[in-house]
């Protein structure tokens, strides 16, 4: 699974000018969103999430359509209130 400087080095490299500080944010609070959740096969719940983050970098995606990625399997997982 990428760890989150893997995550910011890949936006980094082709936008030397992405918001490291709203890429940290994104990924630390959809890994504390998730926790130690995991899918049937075992997996960690934030792999998906993640995945579709690296897919979107390798698209050269901005910063916070990665965020949206690393967000996007939340809302029905969490237990934050939406204002969140």
């Amino acid at each position: 699974m990428m760890r989150q400087y893997e995550l910011v080095e890949r936006v980094k490299a082709y936008n030397p000018n992405a918001d490291e500080a709203l890429l940290n944010r994104g990924y630390v609070y959809a890994m504390k969103a998730h926790g130690a959740q995991t899918r049937a096969s075992g997996d960690p719940y934030f792999s998906h999430p993640l995945e579709v983050a690296a897919i979107l970098t390798d698209l050269r995606l901005d910063d916070s359509t990665i965020v949206a990625a690393l967000l996007h399997d939340d809302r029905g997982h969490r237990r934050h209130p939406r204002r969140d």
